[in-house]
C-alpha cells in the first residue's frame, strides 16, 4: 500500500461498476468480454433497490381510479374542493392588510412607541438603531395580517361549506 492511498477506501476489482438495472427483460450483458462476470454488488441482495417492484406501481398510478371517471352525462366529475375560492382569498388580503396596520399602529401610537418624534428620528438619525421601532412595527403588522388572513379564509371557507351543505339538504328534501 502506498502512502497516497486511503486505507478506508474500498478495494476495486478493476472491472468497473456494473451497468444499471433495467425494469424488465433479460439481464444486460457484462461490460467486459463475454467470459468475464460482472463485478459483485457491494450491497446485500435484500438492500438492493428493486426496479421491477416499482415499475408496476408507477404504471398503476397513471391509471384513473373508478371515482375519477366521467359520469354518463359526459361531463367530468368535479371533486368536492375544500380549498376556498380565489375571490375569498383576495378579499381576505384586501381586508387584512389595512386592518392589521390599524390593529398594530393605533395601540403603538397611543402607547408612544410610534410618535412623530420617533418617525422624525428614523428619517434624520445617523445610527442603525433608529430603525428598530420601524422594524418592530412592520414585523407585528405582518404577523397580525397573516393571522387575520388565515382566520378570514378558514372562517369564510367554513361558512361557504356550511351554506353549500344546507342548500344540498334543502334541495334533496
Amino acid at each position: 500500500m502506498s502512502a497516497t492511498e486511503d486505507p478506508r477506501r474500498p478495494v476495486s476489482s478493476g472491472t468497473g461498476a456494473p451497468p444499471p438495472r433495467r425494469s424488465g427483460g433479460a439481464p444486460p450483458a457484462a461490460a467486459g468480454s463475454a467470459g468475464t462476470a460482472p463485478a459483485p454488488s457491494r450491497l446485500p441482495p435484500a438492500a438492493e433497490p428493486e426496479a421491477d417492484v416499482a415499475a408496476p406501481a408507477s404504471r398503476r398510478s397513471r391509471r384513473t381510479s373508478p371515482a375519477a371517471k366521467t359520469p354518463k352525462s359526459g361531463r367530468a366529475a368535479k371533486p368536492a374542493s375544500r380549498r376556498p375560492p380565489i375571490w375569498l382569498r383576495v378579499v381576505a388580503w384586501v381586508v387584512a392588510v389595512p386592518l392589521g396596520l390599524a390593529m398594530v399602529g393605533i395601540p403603538a401610537r397611543k402607547a408612544g412607541y410610534l410618535g412623530s418624534q420617533k418617525l422624525l428620528d428614523i428619517v434624520i438619525g445617523r445610527d442603525s438603531s433608529r430603525y428598530v421601532p420601524l422594524v418592530v412595527i412592520v414585523v407585528l403588522w405582518a404577523l397580525v395580517t397573516a393571522i387575520l388572513v388565515q382566520v378570514i379564509v378558514e372562517g369564510g371557507g367554513w361558512l361557504l361549506r356550511r351554506r353549500r351543505s344546507r342548500r344540498g339538504d334543502a334541495v334533496s328534501a
